[in-house]
């Protein structure tokens, strides 16, 4: 694995860059962060929550979306 910024190599499991101290998101977080839709979120219903609905629950709580009635 080669660092996205200095470009030297780096181990896989690596953290932070040897070379240059830069973060280094792991594979899976950055798939994850780059599906994320910011634009169309759907908030968690619950008042107190900090969570977005995806896959039809709270990504922080677990709970189902609110229904609207309308």
């Amino acid at each position: 694995m080669f660092c996205k910024k200095c470009n030297l190599p780096i181990p896989e499991i690596s953290r932070y860059c040897l070379h240059c101290g830069v973060f280094i998101k792991p594979a899976e977080e950055q798939e994850e962060q780059d599906q994320i839709d910011w634009d169309n979120r759907v908030l968690c219903s619950d008042g107190t929550c900090i969570g977005t609905i995806v896959d039809g629950k709270c990504t922080v709580c677990a709970k189902p979306p609110a229904e609207v009635n309308g």
